[in-house]
């Protein structure tokens, strides 16, 4: 009788066989093993392919989990029950039964060869939405948002792909991305959110404020795709498809916010000759006039707080220059480009030139992309390059091909997004045509933070300081530091005015006194990189000197010198014995956090040799030019 009793010496309730104290639980009943299965067993439960239980998986937002006990083996897929056992009430997977037994019926239809039956069928096909999905997965606005980037990225890249039926690529999937990508370009340009843009060898990468919220995408070059071998095309629609119903759900929202009309209505004049953004045309509510008014009585609300705080701490204090840098740096990006008429040719990338402009408050494009015989008015450009009063002309060919027209300035594309950047009208002598433009840098890197500040950015840092625009570094800097900072052009645009206002006294006409601001601000911007070109010179000597009379002073890859007898600072001891009493893994954490940062200060040790070497050739090449 002792086998049939409890270690307590009771009697098992009447039933009890197997999870008794004597002989435990099943196996598989508890911990790991219970709270994970594998995929062919999720397979099983659900009673759906793996293509259906992959598609599933997406749109609900279920990944593959990595447990510590992979009870089935290592080469196998694992889910946890409680995910599984959420997709066993969701109404796609009826969905999903429906659409099966439809193509059964409709292959059925098509083998006895009834096409007028399978016909007739076939608009009877079972659909769903994604609707819910997205209600559930964003509880809140700010929450899609956030999730928006890839999404974008995703748009972006299939509105430039070609439809193939061979990679099941459909093209109402690529007219509905092109359709909404364009919206919220629309909307973008409308807000005037858009902050940051960056050509590199993968596309333009751009970066938005929407709500608060930073919102960074990648789009693709208008280049003719490859498709490769080795995507899955299927599994990036489904993607896509749940991207697609999240960005309706966004445009209508932040439509609807602006007091515009959505769908915004499309110009067919213009659609017809692909010109993307501008073929769509959006009719203001009376509620976009209300949006307008509370803007600018938010904009005069915020000039009132700046002037009380000028008058209660003074003009020069900190808190007044803050207070003016944060609204400076509020409203830069949107005013670069004001009073501007450009015309982008022929050559030159129409998609990211003209969003980046009208995003910059351009006053008018116009453009030459399938040029033809009866002018611009059949492409949809509101003027022809012969067209008056155009200030700016975007070209990408060699000066020889021009045919130069008096009264505006010839650029390279560049000169649009670096102007953008920096929130200010950079110089047109640094991007002439037929002229190497300078190197262009990513507005998303921290070049203080990363220790390495290229000659380019202290040059453009010191242009942007000479247009008077507030640098986001000069936000936070003293105000020491900001009071003797001199610029050397006019400030801001009281001071421009009292210039103008000089000029006219002693009888210069202002068309001749703009010409010789703009010859005189070239020359500066000219006569700044000589300057900075020649301390960097006398830096590159002395440090050669001091190479000579001390070999591998500059040499990074040289063999360290032995350490020195001096006593550690009170500092380093106290470094010291905060290693001693960590652990190991904290240990081991901090070598590679110490390994990292001397591998980057050593990676910025080389550029500065190479800067300094290529500096000094130059200026070699130069002197025996001039002799």
């Amino acid at each position: 009788m002792a086998h049939a009793k409890k270690k307590s010496g009771k009697p098992n309730p009447k039933g009890t066989k197997k999870k008794d104290a004597i002989h435990g639980l099943k196996k598989g009943k508890k911990g790991d093993a219970a709270a994970y299965i594998t995929r062919a067993q999720a397979l099983s439960k659900l009673s759906i392919s793996l293509a259906d239980f992959r598609k599933l998986c997406i749109l609900k937002g279920i990944y593959p989990r990595d447990p510590k006990k992979k009870a089935q083996g290592n080469d196998k897929t694992y889910y946890h029950v409680k995910d599984i056992k959420f997709l066993t009430h969701e109404p796609l997977l009826n969905k999903f039964f429906e659409l099966k037994t439809f193509m059964k019926k409709f292959k059925r239809l098509l083998g006895r060869g009834e096409y007028k039956t399978a016909r007739g069928f076939e608009e009877r096909k079972p659909t769903y939405t994604l609707s819910h999905l997205v209600r559930e997965r964003y509880s809140t606005f700010e929450d899609a948002l956030r999730d928006l980037d890839d999404g974008l990225s995703m748009l972006a890249l299939f509105q430039a792909l070609p439809a193939d039926q061979l990679r099941e690529i459909p093209k109402d999937a690529i007219d509905e991305s092109t359709r909404l990508y364009q919206e919220f370009q629309l909307y973008c340009i409308r807000a005037q959110s858009l902050r940051k843009v960056f050509a590199s060898i993968k596309g333009y990468y751009f970066q938005a404020e929407v709500h608060g919220v930073t919102i960074t995408w990648l789009a693709p070059h208008q280049f003719a795709q490859q498709l490769p071998e080795e995507v899955d095309f299927r599994v990036m629609l489904t993607f896509l498809e749940f991207y697609r119903t999240v960005l309706k759900f966004v445009n209508f929202k932040l439509y609807g916010e602006l007091g515009l009309a959505y769908p915004p209505k499309r110009d067919q004049k213009r659609d017809s000759v692909s010109a993307e953004v501008a073929a769509l045309e959006v009719e203001m509510k009376a509620a976009g006039k209300e949006q307008e008014k509370a803007k600018e009585e938010s904009d005069r609300q915020d000039a009132e707080v700046s002037a009380a705080v000028a008058a209660d701490f003074g003009t020069e204090s900190a808190e007044a220059l803050e207070m003016q840098a944060l609204l400076k740096e509020k409203t830069r990006m949107k005013t670069t480009f004001r009073g501007l008429k450009v015309f982008i040719n022929r050559e030159v990338p129409l998609r990211p030139i003209y969003f980046v402009l009208l995003c910059g408050g351009v006053a008018e494009v116009g453009w030459e992309r399938g040029a033809s015989n009866l002018g611009a008015a059949s492409q949809g450009s509101a003027f022809s390059a012969e067209g008056k009063d155009i200030t700016h002309q975007i070209i990408d060919r060699p000066a020889e091909q021009l045919s130069i027209q008096q009264g505006r300035e010839y650029i390279q594309p560049q000169w649009v997004f670096d102007s953008f950047n920096m929130g200010c009208l950079l110089p047109v002598a640094l991007y002439a045509p037929g002229r190497s433009p300078p190197p262009h840098l990513s507005p998303f890197t921290d070049d203080k933070a990363e220790g390495y500040v290229p000659r380019q950015r202290e040059l453009l840092d010191q242009l942007a300081r000479e247009a008077g625009v507030a640098m986001a570094e000069g936000v936070s800097a003293t105000a020491s530091a900001s009071s003797t900072a001199a610029p050397a052009g006019p400030a801001n645009d009281l001071d421009r005015f009292n210039a103008e206002l000089r000029a006219e006294q002693a009888g210069v006409w202002a068309s001749s006194f703009k010409e010789k601001s703009k010859e005189e601000r070239n020359r500066r911007a000219l006569q700044a990189q000589a300057e900075e070109e020649e301390e960097i010179l006398k830096d590159d000597v002395k440090g050669e000197v001091a190479e000579l009379r001390n070999p591998g002073l500059y040499d990074l890859t040289a063999a360290p010198a032995e350490p020195s007898s001096e006593k550690p600072t009170e500092e380093e001891e106290e470094k010291l014995r905060g290693k001693a009493l960590m652990s190991k893994k904290h240990k081991r954490l901090l070598q590679r956090i110490e390994k990292s940062e001397n591998n980057k200060k050593e990676a910025n040790g080389k550029l500065l040799k190479k800067r300094r070497r290529m500096e000094l050739e130059e200026q070699k090449r130069s002197r025996d030019s001039s002799v």
